[in-house]
């Protein structure tokens, strides 16, 4: 199976979560950050949907701030991704990027178990906890750690 790490665009954050939403509900992501900061485009509006003022055929150069997501996928979920989040986009093009990668062994078996049985139509629910910072001793951080070349589960 081909694993993809998986870059799309979104104008505002709000946007991003709206999409990033829509494609954890229907297991097509394994889900992962919304990024954003300040960027930079070249663009033709000729063909955009701007005021008719604006269409010209010129590269133009346009700032704002942006976000992408950031997460993973497999090649069975492409189409079904592009069509989900295209869907929930408000962007006039929803750029999506698939990089093929070569997961390791642990981040595998997570992939797999976060698509397991998607076809059931499971809806993903919010945990009623949060992640919070720990300590961990100099000594425990290399046994916290899923291994990728021991056995099944064990940990480094």
């Amino acid at each position: 199976m081909q694993y993809y790490q998986v870059f799309i665009s979104a104008e505002q954050t709000v946007q991003a979560y709206r999409i990033l939403d829509q494609l954890i509900a229907r297991q097509l992501v394994f889900g992962g950050p919304v990024v954003g900061g300040p960027a930079k485009f070249l663009w033709n509006f000729k063909e955009s949907d701007v005021p008719e003022s604006m269409r010209q055929h010129k590269l133009l150069t346009l700032e704002q701030d942006y976000n992408y997501i950031i997460t993973y996928t497999r090649e069975d979920l492409k189409e079904e991704l592009v069509e989900v989040a295209e869907a929930a986009s408000l962007e006039e093009v929803c750029m999506i990027s698939f990089l093929p990668m070569e997961p390791n062994r642990s981040l595998r078996i997570l992939l797999d178990a976060s698509f397991e049985d998607r076809e059931k139509g499971l809806q993903p629910e919010p945990v009623d906890a949060v992640a919070a910072l720990t300590f961990v001793p100099k000594a425990q951080i290399s046994s916290r750690t899923k291994s990728s070349d021991g056995a099944v589960g064990t940990r480094r």
